[in-house]
């Protein structure tokens, strides 16, 4: 029950992922203690494990970046309308910079579970383990981000260099950051009554404040 709690409280912090980890291992102590008595079943359920430890641990190779890309991006359309929570980090809220590295990392498990690939799942686990800020993802996010130009301001962007996927954060100050999802639509977490504090798609040209202010783009090196 504890477990089902922490995993229902949308918002994230390292203590609370920590006591996540231990919990999730804990339950697994309980039911291999359940089956004691129960050798087949006992011994299905330690195949089991022991394959999914495998899976995990075992040599992987860099997944295929345009399906990385549409998963990524199909993944930030399905959040749209996803309430804003500061600090929230699950698809019961987001803030801005967890909606970016939430969809990242939902990609990566998708497709490393679909291609049977560890290395996308181990990714998958450093980006839920690693929190960041729109300030930190602005400043590469542990080099996941190459810096690919700036604009004077997102309804004036040079769309030709812009690739979906590729993210925007608001600079020099880095308090805001958005995902391009193509056709010169932005998808955002908003902090703003205006939008209803959501996730929402906005295509440019728009009046919105975060798209007159002026921003560094950049792209995850995965996507490239």
């Amino acid at each position: 029950l504890l477990l089902a709690a922490c995993i229902y409280y949308p918002i994230r912090f390292g203590a609370l992922r920590a006591v996540i980890v231990a919990l999730a291992l804990a339950v697994w102590i309980g039911i291999f203690a359940l089956l004691r008595k129960q050798n087949a079943a006992r011994q299905v359920f330690t195949v089991l494990s022991a394959g999914a430890v495998l899976l995990f641990l075992l040599p992987g190779k860099n997944g295929d970046a345009h399906a990385l890309r549409e998963r990524y991006v199909s993944t930030l359309h399905s959040l749209v309308n996803t309430p804003y929570v500061w600090g929230g980090e699950t698809r019961r809220g987001l803030d801005c910079s967890s909606l970016l590295r939430y969809a990242l990392w939902q990609a990566n498990w998708n497709e490393g579970v679909r291609t049977g690939n560890p290395k996308l799942l181990r990714e998958a686990a450093a980006l839920w383990w690693n929190d960041a800020s729109a300030r930190e993802l602005g400043e590469t996010y542990r080099r996941r981000l190459e810096i690919v130009g700036e604009a004077e301001s997102l309804n004036r962007a040079n769309y030709q260099l812009l690739q979906p996927g590729d993210i925007a954060v608001t600079s020099p100050d880095g308090v805001h950051c958005l995902a391009y999802a193509g056709d010169k639509t932005w998808i955002e977490a908003d902090p703003s009554a205006l939008v209803g504090d959501k996730v929402v798609a906005i295509k440019v040209p728009t009046q919105n404040a975060w798209f007159t202010r002026r921003v560094k783009l950049l792209r995850w090196k995965q996507l490239m």
